[in-house]
């Protein structure tokens, strides 16, 4: 697990305070002829969250949970409902509605999950990763241009880079592809990457070079980076913090060899028990939870992990926690957490 004493006392790059994302949704033809109330999908719920400069922040939890959209609403491709987001300090959500938006997404650029479907089979490697210099009126020089695009692949980790230039995304692997995603995001030179499930398409041999890669991208050039997984595992390989998601709210977050070691929240206990161990002497517990995520058009009243809670008691059934400050680096948002830490020292 990574060591963040050295960002610990830098500045944030992005707050992210109260985001919220409501969808409504139609009533349909009977619906209106009774006059049904509308319904609405909360995906994002209330969201605060930070991430400081040359910081890796984890954000995981299950499909559902609002990780996406969370990153969707950072990069202004879905507009929140209510909340603030701040990069450098400045106001995303106006900035978008402005002449900035060009110069704010040079700062803020995207890996998606798919390598496969995030590039364009027509077009060579070269066409692809120069295209954000030509949308954003980069670099005019034809030769200045071709040697940025050298050096985003070589970032990359794709070597020698001149060979890649002429070649389509059919002749190249899933692990290359990706590189190449990564290459054309990096050729902005960005001060932060939201990297969604970057390798979850990705043979698991392939996972652990893209992730160093990332990291050493931090590393060297001081990229922030919002990586968002299902997969705790990964998370507690490649960050320095830790926020576990759950139905559209952030339900534990904290320095990541804290969370994983003195996991708070159920929910976050219950991913953590299903991680694989290599010596078969220390497997965990597991804990199985029943059913799964509730429709976030019909969020339960109280906590809104309590159907699923093996932990759960009546109180949780009427309390809709917050996250607590726990020593101001570990929150949790749970009215029993303290009751299960004791348990488990015990």
């Amino acid at each position: 697990m990574p060591n963040n004493t050295s960002i610990e006392n830098t500045k944030p790059i992005l707050e992210v305070t109260g985001l919220q994302k409501y969808y409504p949704l139609g009533r349909g033809l009977i619906g209106s002829l009774l006059s049904q109330p509308k319904q609405i999908v909360r995906a994002l719920d209330g969201v605060s969250f930070s991430i400081k400069n040359g910081e890796i922040l984890g954000l995981v939890g299950e499909s559902g949970s609002g990780k996406s959209t969370t990153a969707l609403s950072i990069m202004g491709l879905t507009t929140p409902t209510k909340g603030q987001i701040l990069f450098n300090g400045q106001n995303v959500i106006e900035q978008l509605k402005g002449k900035n938006r060009l110069a704010l997404r040079r700062q803020v650029q995207m890996i998606f999950q798919d390598p496969y479907e995030a590039l364009n089979p027509r077009q060579t490697i070269f066409k692809i990763v120069v295209e954000p210099l030509e949308v954003h009126s980069i670099c005019r020089d034809k030769a200045e241009k071709k040697q940025r695009v050298i050096t985003a692949l070589e970032q990359a980790g794709l070597k020698p880079p001149e060979t890649y230039l002429d070649r389509y995304p059919d002749e190249l692997s899933g692990g290359q592809r990706q590189r190449v995603v990564i290459a054309a995001a990096l050729i902005l030179q960005p001060q932060l990457l939201a990297a969604d499930e970057p390798v979850s398409m990705l043979d698991v041999s392939i996972r652990a070079e893209i992730l160093n890669l990332l990291r050493q991208l931090r590393d060297n050039h001081g990229i922030s980076i919002l990586y968002i997984t299902h997969d705790l595992a990964t998370a507690g390989f490649f960050t320095d913090r830790i926020a576990v998601m759950y139905l559209g709210r952030i339900v534990e977050i904290g320095p990541t060899a804290e969370i994983l070691q003195r996991p708070k929240h159920p929910y976050t206990r219950a991913l953590i028990s299903v991680i694989p161990v290599p010596n078969p002497r220390n497997r965990r517990e597991r804990v199985i939870l029943q059913g799964e995520i509730p429709n976030p058009s019909n969020i339960p009243v109280g906590c809104r992990f309590h159907p699923r809670c093996p932990v759960a008691i009546d109180q949780c059934r009427k309390i809709d926690p917050q996250l607590l400050p726990e020593a101001s680096i570990h929150q949790t948002a749970c009215i029993r957490a303290d009751e299960i830490m004791l348990d488990k020292k015990e």
